[in-house]
């Protein structure tokens, strides 16, 4: 055999060497990765139990979703006729995106709001526009405000001054009035991102000191919440993990990027009844109904006044 075909036959050999090596390695290197994932999540599944911490037995997963891009709607003289239809309310549009609406006669909404899904379904079909567009958030007792989060692509969209239902309550429970907003259609940004799992949102809750012993995250879901404040008549929204600890606090976290925040609710209301008095100031007619409820608005931010001072 000449030397040209040894020389060539040794090269091909180790060519197959190699490839063969390299596959080896690269199994390996997967299964050491795999290796370490799964003693990380075994790691924090001990922690979490050795701080008596709770978490769902099933948690919700998604595996991409997109920035969005929402501008806040602007309602059409259509759309407007629809609204003033609404049977036993007085309803105003203000600037053409605040529906402001009284009624004539005020609905009792019962003690178990917020628990009963159906009731809350009834109180929307028959009470306000574009029911199907609002999820309940919270009933505020301290205030009695009913808070309605509006959904962008099926999900909510927290505490957004520009996508949000309130209806205001008497001593007897009863609705007096509503305030709202809406967002117009989303517009896509992006491509779609891969998120975080839900479990890992827990895990940084819990190295950022939010968790403590013996509480229980009770409820995982996914929505929507404010990444670029107003431009130019646009929001950007990011997608983030609602984690809720013990029934009563909910934290944040950004599905893509990992940062964690919270929004004060008792903050938030403060600042949607000082926007909604400084809109409602602005209605030329129905100047009885603009006055009974800068009234009522005006005693409940006195009440949250008094409560930031005692």
């Amino acid at each position: 055999m000449q030397w040209s075909q040894i020389k060539t036959l040794f090269i091909f050999t180790f060519l197959i060497l190699n490839i063969y090596l390299s596959i080896q390695f690269m199994n390996k290197q997967k299964l050491a990765d795999l290796g370490v994932l799964e003693h990380r999540q075994s790691t924090f599944e001990e922690l979490l139990e050795s701080e008596n911490i709770t978490i769902p037995e099933s948690l919700h997963e998604e595996s991409k979703e997109r920035f969005i891009s929402v501008r806040q709607r602007n309602f059409t003289d259509e759309e407007l006729q629809g609204i003033e239809a609404l049977e036993d309310q007085k309803t105003v549009l203000v600037n053409k995106n605040l529906i402001v609406s009284q009624f004539e006669k005020k609905p009792s909404v019962p003690d178990n709001f917020g628990e009963d899904t159906e009731a809350i379904k009834e109180v929307l079909q028959k009470l306000i526009a574009f029911p199907e567009d609002f999820t309940f958030w919270n009933w505020n007792k301290e205030l009695n405000i009913l808070i309605f989060f509006q959904k962008e692509n099926d999900r909510p969209v927290y505490f957004n001054q520009n996508g949000i239902l309130l209806v205001f309550l008497n001593d007897n429970n009863e609705a007096v009035f509503y305030t709202q907003t809406m967002l117009d259609e989303s517009g896509e940004q992006q491509e779609p991102r891969k998120l975080i799992k839900s479990v890992e949102a827990i895990e940084k809750l819990y190295n950022s000191s939010e968790l403590s012993f013996g509480e229980e995250v009770t409820f995982v879901d996914i929505g929507f919440h404010t990444r670029v404040p107003l431009t130019n008549g646009v929001q950007v929204f990011v997608p983030v993990w609602k984690i809720t600890v013990n029934d009563e606090r909910n934290y944040f976290v950004n599905a893509i990027e990992g940062h964690i925040f919270s929004s004060n609710e008792l903050d938030f209301l403060e600042e949607s009844i000082e926007l909604n008095i400084e809109r409602i100031q602005e209605m030329k007619d129905e100047k009885e109904m603009r006055s009974d409820i800068l009234k009522f608005l005006n005693v409940k931010l006195e009440a949250i006044n008094r409560g930031g001072t005692e």
